[in-house]
């Protein structure tokens, strides 16, 4: 992420559907509960894209998400890329 973004469009006071989206991929269920919790704190939208496996090919280039700026409100409709 870029700082900038970083900076400017955190919105911890928002509906999550108004917050940019940050993925989250992972093989432990409880350290992605964790970052979840943190990217939640600072004011983003944590979407989980799965296991390392699944989630990384999600993230790749290439992919629908992959570089892609969003908000919480598209999660639904590119989670499943």
């Amino acid at each position: 992420m870029y700082w900038e973004t970083l900076r400017d469009e955190a919105r911890p006071t928002a509906d999550r559907d108004d917050r940019f989206v940050l993925f989250v991929v992972g093989d432990d269920e409880e350290a992605k509960s964790d970052v979840s919790d943190l990217i939640e704190e600072i004011g983003f939208a944590p979407v989980d894209t799965g296991s390392l496996a699944e989630g990384g090919r999600r993230q790749q280039p290439g992919s629908p998400i992959y570089n892609e700026s969003m908000r919480g409100s598209r999660r639904r409709s590119r989670r499943s890329a």
